[in-house]
């Protein structure tokens, strides 16, 4: 296998959110780690990132934490791809989080790991060379503050990549949020607005001859806008709009649209759909379980354009 083949071969597993067989594709963004959805729950409502989250807050809205009883929480999910095909191995996203409530203040930790692929490289000779991994990882902080019914938060990430040669970049973010009421409502009408910027960074380069590669910044907006009955139905409906600005050759705009049916705060229905200019296109579901202080959730994503890979989200928490 050529230098080229294998260039292409890797852009096709590793930039799955963003690369697909279709000539509406401009470019394929480097760092996928840092686009897909760790937590189920904002997988199935369509990646919309813009709402509440009940766990896995530090990669959907850490500023939930403020707003919830527990002072404590930890998060672990998995994202499964399954099988590339040319490649050995099958593609997984794994992910762990923590944080940790002081009054208005919360303070946050994670780890993300996108890996299981291998490939074999082949000299100009047609002998094969040793077998190399493949993988990405990221060491994420953040803190959030609240103020009323108004919130903030930033982040940083470190990741370091190996796909063939290695390297390192660091990005940074952060959010502002806004509420219809300080406490959780289980009754009426309740909203959330937020805004985000994220993934800013320096490039960087795989190798000393490969050109200069930079992380997929983006910023957005979206909320959720939600109605309770007697503490026993709540409806939820929500969207969100990221707008990919750089690298501009590879620059889109990702919609997310999504809802969620919540019984007795317990047990949750949910669906949504994607759509990014130069990216996924797709539909998801998903459900969601609370038995305090335990959070399950998981997440089926069915992508519609032409060589597409469906994968499944699980995501377990514990609010303490």
């Amino acid at each position: 296998m050529n230098k080229k083949a294998i260039v292409l071969l890797l852009a096709t597993a590793l930039g799955a959110p963003v690369a697909h067989a279709q000539k509406a594709v401009k470019a394929t963004r480097s760092l996928p780690i840092l686009e897909y959805a760790t937590s189920a729950r904002s997988a199935a409502l369509g990646g919309n990132h813009y709402g509440e989250s009940d766990v896995a807050h530090l990669y959907t809205n850490p500023t939930s934490l403020l707003y919830q009883s527990s002072n404590f929480s930890v998060a672990g999910g998995l994202r499964s791809f399954g099988k590339i095909e040319g490649l050995d191995g099958s593609l997984n996203l794994y992910d762990a989080t923590v944080g940790l409530r002081f009054g208005s203040h919360a303070f946050f930790g994670g780890v993300r790991y996108l890996g299981g692929l291998k490939f074999t490289p082949i000299d100009q000779n047609e002998r094969a060379k040793k077998s190399r991994n493949l993988y990405d990882y990221t060491a994420d902080l953040g803190y959030a503050y609240r103020f009323g019914i108004f919130s903030v938060y930033a982040k940083g990430s470190y990741i370091y990549t190996d796909q063939g040669s290695a390297s390192s970049a660091v990005v940074f973010g952060g959010g502002a949020f806004v509420r219809s009421s300080e406490e959780p409502a289980s009754t009426g009408l309740d909203f959330i607005l937020g805004a985000k910027v994220d993934n800013l960074g320096a490039g960087y380069k795989q190798s000393s001859r490969s050109k200069m590669a930079y992380p997929p910044a983006y910023a957005g907006i979206g909320g959720e806008i939600g109605y309770g009955v007697e503490g026993e139905h709540h409806l939820s409906l929500g969207a969100g709009l990221d707008y990919f600005f750089y690298p501009s050759n590879s620059s889109s705009t990702a919609l997310h649209f999504g809802g969620e049916y919540l019984y007795h705060q317990m047990f949750a229905v949910r669906a949504g759909y994607q759509h990014d200019t130069n990216g996924v296109k797709g539909f998801s579901a998903g459900l969601g379980l609370r038995f305090k202080p335990l959070a399950i959730d998981a997440a089926y994503l069915a992508p519609t354009y032409t060589d597409g890979k469906p994968s499944f989200l699980l995501t377990l928490g514990l609010n303490l």
